[in-house]
């Protein structure tokens, strides 16, 4: 049996003088034995009692559905107007400002209001609201903020069957909605039967907050980066539509099938033009095209991506398309309005300029980048001359003046990577999917070997990626038709005081020391360049010369021969000579006989 007692005194007796005293024992209650009781005692063996005077608690945590809530009430838009004046006019609105304007009245409320406006800017002067109060280093050293986040959402798809989510876009009108496209990408594997709609969200709902209808599935799906009521998507049949969610669910144009890509439509980026109506599209078919959303009939430009320098004129249009590289991803950024980068099936990165007249002129660079599919490739925001790939199980980063290799890089994962952003707000923070379905966040200022926080988001396989340009938001879709938005703490969204210029450092640094290697390289490729050619030509000059030594030791072995030849000839000659005479003379001797005889 165990008894708990608990001893409570006041803050204000702590620390006193302890006094002691000394007197004798002091009866407080005196109990006398009953003997009554002893009847009523019942011996038990064995005995089991468990007392607690503390009051138990017990912390758990749950993901509950989110509650739907309802608004009603009046949108108040403008208010102040006569009766007489209708706000949506523009010339009443005119003037009856102008002559409000000129009312006494008028100038007297302003010049209040004014006095009332100065006295707060006073104060806002003499108080800097944005000062950082907390860059004490030993204020730092108290701090205890560490990684972590937060799920504030969870969207599902709310059709049956669900499709697995392929692109995901954040309005511009602060991240209130969250647009997503769903599409079964697998080789004659998908669904007739699923529906080729997408939708959009709303962070305060699970519930789609808007659908948008359409012929074929939509693989790729962006907001207008200025009105925020429009959208461009891309199709799997290759064609490309355009909606306006204040007119209907309908597409309002779609293009032509033929003047179309032949493949889905892998990347869509928005244009900032003057119209703000031009957006371009990338395919696997290995074709760039850049459309108006006013004529969606055929596009305004088209890129064949056939870097090789084949001028045949006669070459049918078939063989020119096998040697095209597939469109994977592609990266456009606004302050450098004419320039954008491709990521392809071959594991190339294409750095186009748009001023280009040719395919030379417009890919000003190539970068060999990966040995699968660029999944993603991405300029940093801050750095703009360095850009972020993902591609088979590493993710690297490069920079635009060294092509040969990267200038950093992750080591090779265990699962397949999936898709890869950098953060909006913090210019050494990036973000990594992969196919068992974790986001990792990495840190490049604090850790190159291993990600900074990995977060378990999903069982399946996690497709895409998106960040809100505000940096503290990211969507994240699954192979299941689920969209997560999590909220990260302010540890990977608040850059620190030196980061931006610890980060310029660390990427001068290796983009130098990938410059020296790459120079090393180069000049022992020239090396063995010059020494093999050298010593091919001393092996030629050596084959000349015992090929020379060899003409004329055959030279004089002929010449022998024929003088060998020569002489026994001349001796045979000699011999039939000598044997003729002899002939001769017995000849005549025999003659000489027979005459004798004969007398």
């Amino acid at each position: 049996m165990e008894i708990n007692y608990t001893y409570s005194k006041r803050r204000r007796e702590f620390g006193k003088q302890i006094r002691f005293g000394d007197h004798g024992p002091v009866v407080l209650a005196c109990v006398m034995p009953d003997p009554s009781l002893e009847e009523q005692w019942v011996h038990e063996d064995p005995v089991n009692r468990s007392t607690n005077n503390g009051v138990q608690w017990s912390e758990h945590e749950a993901n509950t559905v989110r509650v739907e809530y309802a608004e009603r009430g009046i949108w108040h838009t403008e208010g102040g107007w006569p009766k007489d004046i209708n706000p949506d006019d523009p010339e009443q609105v005119v003037r009856f400002r102008k002559k409000a304007e000129k009312d006494e009245s008028y100038l007297q409320a302003v010049m209040q209001m004014s006095s009332v406006v100065e006295h707060y800017i006073n104060q806002n002067n003499a108080i800097d609201v944005y000062q950082s109060y907390f860059t004490d280093p030993s204020c730092q050293k108290m701090q205890t903020l560490a990684p972590s986040f937060r799920t504030m959402a969870v969207m599902s798809d709310p059709c049956d069957p669900t499709r697995p989510v392929q692109h995901i876009s954040w309005s511009p009108d602060q991240g209130k909605l969250v647009a997503v496209s769903y599409a079964d990408m697998r080789f004659q594997a998908a669904n007739p039967e699923n529906s080729p709609d997408s939708f959009i969200f709303t962070l305060e709902s699970n519930t789609p907050y808007f659908s948008i209808e359409s012929p074929h599935p939509i693989v790729t799906l962006e907001f207008n980066h200025r009105d925020a009521q429009c959208l461009a998507g891309g199709l799997m049949s290759g064609q490309v539509a355009y909606w306006d969610i204040r007119k209907s669910s309908a597409n309002v144009a779609v293009s032509n099938l033929r003047n179309g890509h032949r493949d889905p439509v892998r990347s869509l980026h928005w244009i900032h033009s003057k119209t703000s109506t031009e957006f371009y599209t990338g395919s696997s078919d290995g074709q760039v095209m850049w459309w108006d959303a006013r004529k969606l009939t055929e596009p305004t430009e088209v890129l064949i991506l056939d870097l090789s320098k084949n001028e045949n004129a006669d070459e049918p249009e078939w063989s020119k398309q096998a040697r095209t590289h597939g469109v994977t991803c592609m990266d456009y950024d606004p302050s450098i309005p004419i320039r954008f980068m491709i990521g392809t099936e071959t594991g190339l990165v294409f750095n186009g300029n748009r001023k280009g007249k040719t395919v030379f002129e417009k890919i000003s660079a190539t970068y060999y980048c990966h040995h699968g599919p660029v999944y993603s490739a991405q300029r940093n925001p801050a750095f703009l001359k360095n850009f972020l790939t993902v591609g088979d199980w590493q993710v690297r980063v490069w920079s635009e003046d060294v092509k040969e290799s990267p200038i950093m890089w992750t080591k090779h994962h265990d699962v397949r990577l999936t898709d890869g952003a950098w953060s909006e707000s913090k210019p050494s923070v990036f973000y990594t999917t992969r196919a068992d379905g974790c986001l990792e966040c990495w840190d490049v200022l604090q850790k190159q070997n291993d990600p900074t926080l990995t977060i378990k988001v999903a069982d399946k396989e996690l497709n895409c990626l998106r960040c809100h340009e505000g940096g503290a938001l990211l969507a994240v879709g699954d192979d299941c038709g689920k969209t997560y938005v999590i909220e990260m703490n302010d540890w990977f969204v608040t850059p620190g005081k030196n980061d931006k210029a610890l980060l310029t450092a660390m990427f001068d640094r290796e983009t130098r020391r990938e410059k020296i290697i790459e120079a090393k390289q180069r000049e022992l490729k020239l090396k063995t360049k010059s020494s093999a050619k050298a010593e091919a030509t001393q092996t030629a000059k050596d084959k000349h010369a015992q090929l020379a030594e060899t003409e004329a030791r055959m030279i004089a072995e002929a010449e022998k021969e024929f003088d060998e030849l020569i002489n026994e000839l001349s001796m045979n000659d000699k011999h039939d000579d000598e044997n003729g005479l002899e002939n001769q003379e017995k000849e005549n001797v025999d003659e000489l006989y027979d005459q004798t005889v004969d007398q």
